[in-house]
């Protein structure tokens, strides 16, 4: 009984603690978009504020915040599912530092080549930039040779948007000139504007820094004379430069600092390894720092400058600006602060800058705008209902199919996808097209998981044991199956996790959040819920339908000889459509693109469904569609449309037409939503982009995949035998194959989404071919001495889990035929994979995986394990073999009893 009751406080606390974290997100996604904005604005000022408040005062403040669904809980969607910022950021090739265009024309590069490798270096810097700040799988794509495009999923803070994007970071350390140094310098420039620059400047006031200081009124001309006096030659020293402080904040004196410097730097950020934000717990007011390391040769110079300037001010340079200017007190080596009147978000802001490194060339704001989800608000609708609808089909399968404990396990599913949402609210994760489908594969592996515990369920009751001994036995051998497929998973997930980037990530989060979440509901939530209601007398009597008739002897494995061969030849011709095929297999986030913003001008709304039906109709193949805002400008009906290169021209007969551009055929096919009239659609801009997935995200899923495999045959080793995990890779790897290959010759295109489906198609391949396998190992145990034949042995375990996998494909494939049905042209492709996957990961676990572990004895194993590493005599069947081997004698080489020969 204390057990049963361990167990039911952890369910309870469990369930009340996802609760907790997913209550923000129910919450916010009820509120309308001015609610959202007006409680974020206000937040903002509230973190604005200077005011320290004491420990209760704080707390209560963050709890009120959480009742109004604090977005620091809610999960964060992807640009897939709910858009973003987009910035054009252009490259200022003329203000690039002559050191640095030197370092380049002195190794052969020419201008051309110096701005590919500028423009190239910029997108990396502001990539890690963007994931560094918690924008998960952004999309940065080059435009044209001096322009990158920056799409950030969900932030709608434009300004804190440029201010990421646009800061160089550059960091430099520079000595503070004397009082006399400082005084010249000033001199000089007020006799060059006969008196009119000192007069705009003021003294410190008693018990303020000893600055000369500039009022808020007058920094815009005091900027201009400064920079006016830097043109003249020899008005300012060589060896000095003058620079300004950051721009005061509410509550403090409202002026800027005007600083004479040492033009030499001390140390620049280029040693810098790590910086980091902290609160600042000597100037208080809820002021922050930032605290950084440098590596041990820079420290090494950094100490002997500081050294040799001791009780001199240092002035903390960021992109010109002067951060702060601290007495230098002592050596000063391989770590500091940089101290200044930073706010919490503005001190991690800085930080992720100066982590991701500073840009090599100043970058400038060519226009901004916001834009829509990329799978449009329309997919999203029709996905969301189609999910819906699939899941009810499943609850009604499963109550229909096993009674009263298929209810339960709905429960059951309905709390694994709830501990889902909670712990990607915990950690923050991004929820994408990708991380839905491997939320769709692990509620899959949580229904498969239910429906193998009550078919084992089934095989005790069939032996007439107590209701009590029924569901004990059902739990405890179904339990290796469960284990084993979503160890194997899990291993799949962290794999992705570790070695994979972008969409791949976003798969391996909820897959390996899944997992975890799948075993706990199956195993404890539903069997705490079952005993319950046992222990109750609410649940007397488990009954439950039967589709497969007990004792069912269906030759599965006897088409081997035919099916194989054929199976080889069908993977050969989609590989072999494949590889002519080419370029034209992927689609426009993997290729070079068009990007077209143009305007419909009508009095109606119109739909994006309508425009993407029509930009398709002109022969653009999966074009992007997404709506457009663009920043400070009032529009209606703008959108954003992304298309793959698409043919120039076409021919009829002999004569070629006249070549037409894609924003003309663009604009020719959406005249019909403008009334008929050509001129009210209006074609703002064209700008032909980078594929949005780079090689290194293409390289990080090939290796991704490949350390997976390595890492699944060494479990499957360990747990099974070798021929068993040689077996389920090659099912894995021929679903796959012969999913891309169907794509292929459909004339489909492979997309990230289409990557995600073919990702969840390799994880239910995996926990398909597990279920047969652990029967195979089981009944090899039981059958032994028997006089069986493998052959029989492995039909005899496919068919008694014949009941689970028709049940449990029947019912995910129901899902993705909703899916395919109603979800729309952009999810399309998605549930087709994913309905192929399906098909043919049921099939391949039978007459693929089953019939390499037959072949596998039959002829590698015989050679014995002297010859064949890690041969058919490992793991314990080897050992019932030898055994069987010295008791028996040796077997006969008669070929008619060659079948028989293969005994347990």
């Amino acid at each position: 009984m204390r057990k049963h009751l361990y167990r039911t406080l952890i369910i309870y606390a469990v369930l009340l603690i996802a609760a907790i974290y997913v209550y923000p997100t129910i919450g916010w996604m009820t509120l309308t978009d001015a609610q959202r904005t007006e409680r974020l604005e206000r937040w903002k000022q509230e973190d604005a504020s200077t005011e320290k408040l004491g420990y209760w005062a704080e707390n209560t403040r963050l709890f009120k915040r959480y009742l109004e669904y604090d977005r620091d809980w809610v999960i964060n969607l992807g640009l897939d599912l709910q858009g973003g910022v987009e910035m054009i950021v252009g490259i200022d090739y003329e203000k690039l530092d002559p050191n640095i265009k030197k370092h380049y024309t002195d190794s052969g590069y020419t201008d051309a080549d110096i701005l590919k490798e500028l423009q190239e270096t910029v997108k990396q810097r502001i990539e890690r930039r963007a994931n560094e700040f918690g924008t998960k799988e952004p999309i940065i794509q080059t435009m044209g040779d001096r322009q990158i495009q920056v799409q950030l999923a969900g932030e709608k803070d434009v300004e804190r948007a440029k201010e990421l994007i646009l800061t160089t970071a550059y960091l430099t350390f520079q000595i503070v000139a004397g009082p006399e140094a400082q005084k010249e310098v000033l001199k000089a420039i007020d006799a060059h504007f006969n008196g009119d620059f000192t007069k705009r400047l003021q003294r410190p006031g008693p018990g303020e820094e000893q600055l000369i200081q500039v009022p808020l009124e007058q920094i815009e001309k005091v900027r201009e004379m400064v920079k006016e006096a830097e043109s003249v030659a020899g008005l300012i020293p060589d060896d000095v430069v003058v620079a300004f402080s950051r721009a005061p904040k509410p509550g403090e004196p409202q002026h800027y600092k005007i600083y004479v410097l040492e033009k030499e730097t001390i140390m620049t950020g280029d040693g810098l390894t790590m910086a980091y934000a902290r609160p600042d717990e000597q100037s208080g007011a809820g002021r922050w720092q930032i605290g950084f390391g440098l590596n041990a040769e820079a420290g090494r110079v950094f100490g002997d400058k500081t050294e040799a300037n001791i009780n001199r001010a240092m002035a903390i340079v960021l992109d010109g600006v002067v951060e702060s200017a601290p007495n230098i007190n002592d050596r000063i080596s391989t770590s500091g602060v940089i101290t200044g009147n930073f706010n919490p978000e503005e001190a991690r802001d800085l930080a992720i800058a100066l982590n991701s490194g500073s840009l090599p060339v100043p970058v400038i704001e060519d226009r901004t705008g916001i834009v829509g989800a990329r799978l449009g608000e329309d997919s999203i609708r029709n996905g969301v209902v189609s999910c819906l609808i699939g899941i009810v089909i499943v609850f009604i399968g499963m109550t229909a199919y096993y009674h009263a404990v298929g209810f339960i396990s709905c429960i059951a599913v309905l709390f694994n996808g709830l501990l889902i949402l909670a712990s990607m609210a915990y950690m923050g994760a991004t929820l994408t097209l990708p991380g839905i489908a491997g939320l769709i594969l692990t509620l899959g592996m949580a229904v498969d998981a239910n429906v193998l515990i009550y078919e084992r369920m089934r095989e005790e009751l069939r032996l007439g044991k107590t209701l009590t001994a029924v569901i004990a036995g059902g739990y405890s051998h179904a339990f290796p199956a469960i284990l084993d497929g979503h160890v194997t998973t899990l291993i799949s997930g962290i794999v992705l996790l570790q070695f994979g980037s972008g969409p791949i990530q976003g798969f391996a989060v909820t897959l390996t959040i899944g997992i975890a979440a799948s075993l706990f509901t199956s195993l404890t939530v539903t069997r705490g819920i079952i005993d319950f209601l046992v222990a109750k007398k609410l649940l007397t009597k488990i009954t439950m339908f039967s589709l497969i008739p007990s004792g069912t002897k269906i030759p599965f494995l006897k088409q081997r000889t035919w099916l194989s061969p054929l199976t080889v030849l069908v993977v050969l011709i989609g590989l072999g459509y494949f590889a002519v095929r080419g370029e034209d297999n992927f689609g426009v986030e993997f290729t070079t693109g068009t990007n077209v913003v143009l305007n419909i001008d009508s009095q109606e709304q119109v739909d994006i469904a309508a425009v993407r039906s029509q930009i398709e109709s002109a022969g653009f193949d999966e074009p992007t569609v997404t709506a457009y805002e663009q920043s400070n400008v009032e529009s209606r009906n703008q959108f954003m449309i992304h298309v793959g290169e698409a043919e120039k021209q076409s021919t009829e007969g002999t004569e070629v037409t006249a070549v037409k551009s894609v924003d003309q055929r663009m604009q020719e096919s959406l005249v019909s939503l403008a009334g008929g009239d050509a001129s009210k659609v209006v074609v703002e801009r064209v700008d032909m982009v980078g594929p949005a997935v780079g090689a290194q995200l293409k390289w990080d899923a090939v290796s991704a995949v490949l350390w997976a495999t390595v890492f699944i045959i060494i479990y499957l080793w360990f747990r099974f035998e070798l021929k068993f995990s040689v077996g389920a890779v090659a099912a894995m790897l021929h679903d796959v194959c012969i999913t891309i290959g169907i794509m292929s010759m459909l004339g489909r295109e492979v997309s990230l989404g289409v990557v995600a489906a073919v990702l969840t198609v390799v994880g239910y391949s995996l926990n398909d071919t597990i279920v047969v396998f652990d029967r195979l190992r089981e009944d090899l145990r039981l059958m032994r001495g028997r006089g069986m034949s493998l052959l029989e042995i492995m039909d005899k375990a496919i068919n008694e889990t014949l009941s689970r996998t028709l049940l449990t494909s029947t019912l995910t494939l129901a899902v993705v035929i909703v899916l395919l049905i109603w979800g729309g042209s952009v999810i399309f492709d998605f549930a087709l994979v994913l309905a192929i996957g399906i098909i043919v990961g049921t099939y391949s676990s039978v007459y693929i995986a089953s019939p390499i572990v037959y072949w596998w004895q039959k002829y590698i194993a015989k050679l014995g394990p002297s010859q064949v590493a890690g041969g058919g005599d490992s793991g314990p069947s080897g050992r019932y073999r030898r055994r069987r081997q010295r008791d028996d004698g040796p077997h006969t080489d008669d070929p008619a009893k060659k079948e028989k020969e293969l005994l347990v």
